[in-house]
């Protein structure tokens, strides 16, 4: 009981001193068993699968994505999900587009787990056919992304990326 009290103190603690951020930043997960990146280093990830991702876009002549924070904070919802289950069907059993924010006419999701860089994360969606499509779909405008680690969990590192058009 009084870890829970303790957890719940700490949560508000942190709620407070985080009241002022942006929604990408507002998500923060006190737990000894995962941990976030620093800042500039999660965002460094970040920018860095979008740039893979649109380097492959060109190749086959679609635009370049542009980030979006509001996906990049649905993200953190779904990436903080995987552990506890590795599927686009969320815990409670919603679809995983029930996280996303719901602007735009098509929406998508692509996962990936066990990946420790970007180079590594792109390729492994690119070798899969639906990551591909997802990632190459021309009627996509907008990608968040997110890279979770968590040690106490299967795969460790997790990462998601969330599309709209």
């Amino acid at each position: 009981m009084k870890k829970f009290f303790l957890s719940v103190a700490i949560i508000f603690l942190v709620a407070i001193n985080f009241s002022g951020a942006s929604a990408a930043q507002k998500v923060v997960f006190v737990n000894e068993n995962s941990r976030w990146m620093e800042k500039a280093e999660r965002e460094n990830f970040q920018l860095e699968v979008l740039r893979l991702v649109n380097k492959e876009r060109a190749k086959v002549g679609a635009p370049p994505l542009r980030f979006a924070k509001d996906l990049a904070a649905s993200a953190y919802v779904r990436a903080v999900e995987l552990p506890t289950k590795f599927s686009h069907t969320r815990p409670n059993g919603t679809k995983c587009f029930t996280a996303m924010p719901q602007r735009g006419h098509i929406l998508g999701e692509n996962l990936a787990g066990g990946q420790t860089s970007p180079q590594q994360v792109v390729q492994a969606w690119m070798d899969s056919k639906t990551h591909r499509d997802n990632i190459l779909n021309p009627k996509y405008t907008d990608l968040g992304v997110v890279y979770y680690y968590r040690a106490d969990s299967k795969y460790k590192h997790y990462w998601v990326q969330h599309f709209r058009g």
